[in-house]
């Protein structure tokens, strides 16, 4: 008798039962059957959906990536809030007094928002910077198919002050920690109702709401208050549209968890020219288009040969990366922050500590963003089949390797002797509680059965957490010999050899069922009647190829075992909740657990890129100066196979009171210098304005820029390319380097030039550092001298307020007419060539050695460096030969001048004809000398008294 075959094939979509969705868990639908050719299987899962179909997994969540900044300026008053949705947190600005349109661009280059909210009474100059531009440096994303961010005007009416204050109040922030006690003060509604409501609601009254938030935020900033409202309006919006009212995870979508304040303070103007010119951050999209993808984490950008892009691949963690793109996003003017990420990166570097420094690299690959994961735990995203990636990927699986990680952490950081350790080391050791931490891997360990989740493709409790689901599997692995007796109970029902027609088979939410092929003739279960001669069965759905039928026995099973994979599923799902919660009763510590990994990773990728490219540490001081020795570029000396090192010294205008100041004396000035020793309170103790020339190719850019660098990154507070640096707080870094040309703004490439050098007016202070490079070059020759001289003059003029200034040109007459002069605060330099007039070719009569050199370059040998880059010979000869005439003070225009011999021709006879008409004079008499010449007395041609017509008419014959 031939065995039957068994088969696992799902119902049609028609009659097929929906899956299951409890907490975002999908659950596939298993089904048995009675077929004996198990190959000692008992039963086969499938999956409905495949792979392709499948859902993002919660770390590609675009909502969870969303950064939502609301601006508003009133009355030259701006204020800025943003929402942060990983962190669910919202930051508070204090209100900036007149604030300028660069201002609000400077926050945008910090925040990096994906959604900016602006109020309709805000300047259009404003909403016209603000325009996105997919030609955006910075944002990282620079495809045609994704702007940078969205732009989003919104009514006047959404910043109200008041309305904002009241949202604000009522948020729930932190309730489960707040403290345990009831502010009472007369006349607030809201305790009066909720106490006659018999509520015992912790701090539940306005007034003492109020309080809390006082403490939290300034209510004094109105308009940044305003902008708070938008945001929270926003979100409102952002639920109403994505949930349906009553939906669990309505509360946590979208929640405000923390309230922060940020201030421009404390941190370096850097604006978005100036990124771009010193190649701080720059992204490169991926070459192919259909890479570009329309979202951030799918724009197939990255990061290409940019100073942060020299230090992110050090970091390991999503949160170190983060961490570290906000340091250099945001560097800091705080001394004392500083100086605490110096400490750490000289601590991290130190030969004994390399273990350490190599354990936590390994130990931090293996952290995952728990402020993601614990949103979507809070959600109910529990799911390990979201992505083909399954159970490897899962919330389960990250929690668990982050807490042996922190324990790792903190294990390897213990090793660290203990004077002398940062802060940050100190917060490792205090907030990693070792007893939390194991505690929950314990906890995921004895729930979660991994293994057999990757086999199932869905949470699997282990055996032995409960008993009750023990004995719900053990009788689900049961079902195939069961079912495989009540097969043989059936056909013994019948003497007919028809065995191999039937089946008895088992649906999850369907239940067990009789399976029978479909006959083509009769559209009927074959030999139906043979089995079901008193018509009992009925009939539940078919396929193409198969009859389902349910009967008296297949109810008794239905009513015995009930829907028994069901019931399974639903008790895993419980004991995964309760997993769930007691995973978030430890919520705070694992956040904070996540984010001292986040600073540790940044510093721990400052630490690497310290080693790797051989950093030193600076020193931050308050005095006004900046002082280099060995200096180099740091992206530079990647490209070419040996740097030369300059050094630099620049002090800034002392000011009118200046507190706590250091002195600046004769042993800090670089090597090779000679100042004079004094006081940053008293007379300047070095150049302020440094001016180069020299010949162009020779390294002059480079200089400039590996200065500014080098202060930028002191202020990131890592350490620098340089052999010693002693580096004065400064406030501004603005630069006229290069231009970012794009169609979309309507400006000519020397306006923009002049827009960069006028904010570089307007915002310099004795503290900023201003870099110029080849000012004036983008119009005439002589205005643009005067411009670029005009400039200097006009830093220099301010005295004790001076900024430091570092500057380059070609425009040697400037120099050679006195307008600028050397003197105590103006320094020239120039970059040494190696000059050999004797060379046969063009190209080999100069070697550049990129050495700084004090003293002005007399030429910039323009010819020399056209030879170098292959312009023909013939075009050279002959700028040579108009640079000497021009030295030699002779005409350009008539060496310059070319005739044919036609033009020659003409010229000569209008020579002719103007000395024939200026021989004769001309008597004022006109009448008698007309008598004269009709009684034929007086000479016809060459007299005093020719007629002019007749005359006129005979110098016209010559031609």
């Amino acid at each position: 008798m031939p065995s039957s075959r068994a088969r696992f094939e799902p119902p049609p979509s028609s009659a097929r039962p929906s899956s299951r969705y409890i907490s975002a868990e999908r659950i596939s639908l298993p089904r048995f059957s009675s077929s004996a050719s198990h190959n000692g299987a008992s039963r086969r899962q499938e999956t409905d959906r495949g792979p392709d179909d499948i859902e993002e997994l919660f770390e590609d969540d675009e909502t969870l990536d969303d950064v939502i900044m609301a601006v508003d300026v009133r009355k030259e008053t701006m204020g800025c809030c943003y929402y942060i949705a990983r962190d669910q947190k919202l930051c508070f600005m204090e209100d900036i007094r007149l604030a300028d349109a660069q201002m609000v661009e400077t926050l945008r280059i910090n925040v990096q928002p994906s959604l900016i909210l602006l109020s309709n009474r805000v300047d259009d100059a404003v909403d016209t910077l603000l325009q996105p531009d997919d030609g955006d440096a910075n944002s990282g994303r620079l495809t045609s198919i994704h702007l940078p961010y969205v732009l989003e005007r919104r009514p006047s009416s959404e910043f109200n002050y008041d309305a904002a204050k009241n949202k604000l109040v009522y948020l729930d922030i932190d309730s489960d920690n707040g403290p345990e006690t009831t502010m009472h003060v007369a006349g607030d509604v809201d305790m009066v109702n909720a106490a006659s409501e018999g509520q015992n609601i912790p701090g539940v009254g306005r007034q003492a709401r109020l309080l809390r938030l006082n403490g939290w935020v300034d209510l004094e900033s109105r308009v940044t208050v305003g902008c708070a409202g938008a945001i929270l309006t926003y979100l409102k919006r952002r639920r109403a549209a994505a949930y349906l009212p009553g939906d669990e995870v309505l509360n946590s979508a979208f929640r405000v968890r923390t309230i922060e304040m940020f201030s421009m303070a404390d941190m370096m103007f850097v604006n978005a020219e100036t990124y771009s010119s010193l190649q701080i951050i720059h992204a490169e999209t991926h070459p192919a288009s259909h890479n570009q993808g329309p979202t951030k984490s799918a724009s197939g950008s990255k990061e290409g040969l940019s100073i942060y892009g020299l230090f992110q691949q050090f970091a390991r963690s999503p949160q170190g990366k983060h961490q570290l793109r906000q340091y250099f996003l945001r560097p800091t003017l705080n001394r004392k922050l500083i100086k605490e990420r110096l400490d750490t990166i000289s601590v991290l570097t130190r030969p004994e500590n390399q273990f350490v420094l190599e354990g936590l690299t390994k130990a931090l690959k293996t952290v995952q963003n728990m402020s993601a994961v614990l949103i979507n735990l809070q959600k109910g995203v529990g799911s390990t089949a979201e992505i083909s990636g399954g159970i490897k990927r899962s919330i389960w699986r990250n929690l668990s390797q982050f807490a042996l990680s922190a324990l790792k952490i903190r294990d390897l950081v213990g090793d660290i002797p203990s004077q002398g350790r940062p802060p940050v080391i100190l917060q490792v050791l205090r907030e990693f509680d070792p007893h939390v931490l194991g505690q929950v891997a314990q906890l995921i360990k004895d729930t979660v059965d991994f293994r057999a989740s990757v086999e199932q493709h869905r949470t699997v409790v282990n055996v032995g957490v409960d008993d009750e689901l023990d004995t719900l599997r053990h009788t689900y692995d049961g079902l195939d010999s069961l079912l495989s007796e009540v097969r043989r109970r059936l056909l013994e029902t019948t003497t007919f050899d028809v065995n191999s027609d039937l089946n008895v088979i088992y649906f999850p939410q369907i239940g067990f069922l009789i399976l029978l092929p479909l006959d083509i003739n009769t559209g009927r279960g074959m030999n139906e009647d043979l089995f079901d001669p008193e018509g009992s069965w009925v009939r539940m759905f078919s396929t193409d190829a198969e009859v389902y039928y349910k009967s008296h026995e297949m109810r008794e099973l239905d009513q015995h075992f009930g829907d028994i994979y069901g019931i399974i599923c639903d008790k895993e799902i419980e004991i995964i909740y309760h997993l769930a919660q007691r995973v978030l009763a430890h919520e705070e510590i694992i956040r904070t657990c996540s984010t001292i990994c986040g600073e540790l990773d940044s510093l721990c990728a400052l630490a690497h890129g310290a080693k790797t490219y051989k950093l030193t540490r600076p020193v931050v001081t308050k005095a006004n100066v900046i002082q280099i020795e060995g200096g180099r570029h740091l992206l530079q000396e990647r490209t070419v196979r040996s740097f030369v090192a300059n050094d630099t010294l620049l002090v800034g205008g002392p000011g009118d009171d200046e507190e706590g100041t250091e002195r600046f004396t004769q042993r800090d000035a670089p090597r090779g210098t000679a100042r004079t020793v004094g006081s940053a309170n008293g007379p300047t103790s070095g150049p302020s304005m440094l001016i180069m020339t020299g010949p162009n190719y020779s390294g002059k850019s480079v200089y400039l820029k590996q200065v500014a660098l080098i202060v930028y990154m002191a202020h990131v507070g890592s350490f620098v390319p340089a052999d010693h640096a002693r580096i004065g707080l400064t406030d501004k870094l603005l630069t006229r380097v290069t231009t970012r040309e794009s169609v979309s703004k309507m400006q000519s490439t020397f306006m923009s030039d002049l827009q960069q050098v006028a904010l570089a007016i307007k915002l310099a202070t004795r503290r900023s550092l201003i870099i110029i490079d080849e000012f004036g070059k983008g119009t005439e020759s002589s205005d643009g001298a005067g411009l670029a001289c005009g400039v200097f003059e006009y830093f220099l003029s301010l005295g004790t307020e001076r900024p430091k200034v570092l500057g380059a040109t070609h425009f040697h007459e400037i120099f050679e007419h006195g307008f600028l002069r050397p003197s105590g605060e103006l320094e020239f330099a120039h970059m040494e060539v190696q000059v050999d007039p004797h060379a046969e070719q063009v190209e080999h009569q100069i070697t550049y050695l990129y050495n700084l050199r004090k003293g002005r370059s007399t030429s910039s040998y323009g010819t020399v460096c056209a030879a170098i880059n292959g312009i023909d010979p013939s075009i050279i000869k002959r700028a040579e030969d108009l640079t000497l005439l021009s030295a030699r003070g002779e005409d350009l225009v008539s060496a310059c001048a070319y005739m044919t011999d036609e033009e020659k021709r003409e010229l000569e006879i209008a020579e002719r004809i103007a000395q024939r008409f200026l021989a004769p004079t001309f008597n004022d008499d006109i009448h008698t000398h007309n008598q004269t010449q009709s009684q034929g007395r007086g000479p016809r041609n060459g007299g005093m008294n020719a007629d002019p017509r007749s005359l006129l008419q005979e110098i016209l014959d010559l031609h």
